[in-house]
């Protein structure tokens, strides 16, 4: 698990380095675009003022710079017309020479360009990939998660000291009852009600099992565990009088009912303020008496249901089918 945890921590910090590079590499790509834009606003420029001379000079025709010169009038116009005719060459010179060299700097900025999208695009993909891992990783830890969550719930096993404890809090009050005379018998035979009035995922079972962490053999499972939201309503099994309704122990909140005959039921694991009834109430079949919920030894949302015979714990379920 640690070491699931570590890889998709290291998955993580891969995809927030990959995404700095992403960035920084987009703001590269957008500054040399930039350039890119400039460098091709000058071309055409320096293009426009080459072919604004073309069209001078076709225009004007073929001017012989030789004809210029012997065509003074004076040693001070040869001179000015000279200087002028040299200026002239020299802008030639410039703007010919400008527009290859912007033309250069264009192609050099789109190649820079293209190997800064090309980056970019390499970036995503490997993001795309980290995302991919990622989300396995995260998948197989959710699926390990639940595997453990399964454990623990199987081994939520209420100590055999709170159990007898209990189980002989219940008979001494019980006997109270019956020298009060305010214990009948409710139960005759037959199949119980439902502790529950909606569909539940039995996660654990009623019987003995090997510790699925210790490795322990032949541990009694005393009831059946019913997974179920919270707040779901519970129903007494069948009519009887209370005995227990109280938090104690693993149970968690917990209320017995002793139905007559030496039957009782238990109902665990109730929530907070989920007990609904009192010690020494009578309650009839199916009238509702508690609320799931998780207190006690519980990790999961489930109803924790025991059918005790003379204070032994008996399968629960060839009463209820």
């Amino acid at each position: 698990m640690f070491t699931l945890l570590k890889q998709i921590q290291q998955t993580s910090d891969q995809l927030d380095a990959t995404q700095a590079k992403i960035d920084s590499a987009e703001a590269k790509l957008l500054k040399t675009t930039s350039e890119l834009e400039s460098a091709e606003a000058s071309r055409q420029s320096r293009d426009e003022q080459l072919r604004e001379r073309i069209r001078l000079i076709y225009m004007n025709g073929s001017v012989s710079y030789l004809d210029v010169l012997l065509s003074s009038k004076s040693f001070s116009d040869f001179v000015g017309r000279f200087q002028s005719l040299q200026s002239i060459m020299e802008q030639d010179k410039e703007v010919l020479s400008q527009t290859e060299s912007y033309k250069a700097l264009v192609a050099d900025k789109k190649a820079q360009v293209e190997l800064d999208l090309a980056s970019v695009k390499k970036l995503y993909s490997d993001m795309a990939d980290k995302k991919a891992e990622l989300q396995d990783q995260e998948k197989e830890k959710e699926v390990l998660v639940a595997s453990i969550n399964q454990k623990i719930e199987e081994t939520e096993d209420i100590s055999e000291e709170a159990e007898a404890a209990l189980m002989e809090f219940g008979k001494k009050y019980s006997k109270l009852l019956e020298q009060k005379k305010a214990l009948k018998t409710y139960y005759t035979g037959g199949k119980l009600g439902l502790p529950l009035k909606r569909e539940y995922r039995l996660s654990s079972p009623f019987g003995y099992r090997t510790h699925p962490v210790t490795g322990q053999k032949n541990k009694l499972h005393t009831g059946l565990d019913m997974a179920v939201p919270e707040g779901t309503p519970v129903y007494a099994a069948e009519s009887g009088t209370v005995i227990v309704a109280q938090s104690w122990s693993g149970y968690g909140n917990c209320i017995i009912i002793n139905h007559g005959g030496g039957l009782w039921t238990l109902y665990g694991h109730l929530k907070p303020g989920g007990i609904l009834v009192e010690k020494g109430e009578t309650v009839k079949r199916g009238e509702k008496i508690g609320l799931v919920g998780m207190t006690g030894t519980a990790t999961g949302y489930h109803l924790h249901f025991e059918v005790r015979k003379d204070g032994t714990p008996v399968n629960p379920a060839p009463y209820l089918k």
